[in-house]
């Protein structure tokens, strides 16, 4: 169903710093780079990092996150084991479910004990929203579908940055790599970010390992 339009607004309206939340992936760059994209919104105060069960359930109940988000590209099916162990450390702890591949949970993620599940590919601006719509009760909103990857028409040099932006160089380190001028690879970048159905490169970064899992002929250097 629909998110309740009354907690939209709430959501929206959250106060600055008033939301702790923590970020639960075994992948060091995703797992740091959602943090950063959360810890840009004015209404979080802190956005504490685990990279795996032991560490999230210490974390959780020593700073009791009002929202924890927990990437299931490696648990699957068995990340009930995990959230339960996080709700028993801080009851009160709203969880929701992501993954960077094309990992499901196998179930319903209430039956997971979350309160939601956001696929491979949703953009920052709906996982943003998500998140801040789940602190304050209301049903996950649905995220809007990403461009699919099998029909991309990238150029040879587009998936060579691509394929480095997926690594986290920056532009300046594409450009030593390829050879090319930075200002050659900020266009590349802009021109393949709206290919991509992306605003930046953290976004870009995450449909990066959409498609080079699709088979487009890429290996993360």
């Amino acid at each position: 169903m629909p998110p309740d339009p009354v907690l939209r607004i709430a959501a929206e309206a959250l106060p600055d710093a008033s939301v702790r939340a923590i970020v639960i992936d075994a992948h060091a760059p995703s797992r740091i780079g959602l943090a950063a994209l959360l810890e840009e919104q004015p209404w979080i105060e802190r956005c504490l990092l685990a990279e795996g069960s032991e560490e999230s359930v210490a974390l959780t109940r020593r700073h009791r996150p009002d929202v924890a988000i927990l990437d299931i590209s490696q648990t699957g099916p068995f990340a009930g084991s995990i959230t339960a162990a996080i709700r028993e450390a801080h009851p009160g702890v709203q969880i929701l479910l992501i993954s960077r591949c094309r990992t499901s949970p196998g179930a319903p993620p209430a039956a997971l004990g979350a309160v939601g599940f956001l696929p491979a590919g949703v953009s920052s601006a709906d996982l943003v929203d998500t998140v801040r719509t789940v602190v304050i009760g209301g049903e996950p909103l649905a995220p809007r579908e990403a461009p699919p990857t099998d029909d991309l028409d990238l150029s040879e040099r587009e998936r060579e940055i691509l394929m480095l932006l997926a690594t986290g160089a920056t532009n300046r380190e594409i450009a030593e790599r390829l050879h090319l001028g930075p200002d050659s690879i900020k266009k590349g970048a802009t021109a393949l970010y709206r290919k991509l159905g992306v605003r930046n490169r953290t976004e870009a970064a995450r449909r990066a390992e959409l498609v080079l899992g699709r088979g487009l002929g890429l290996e993360a250097a």
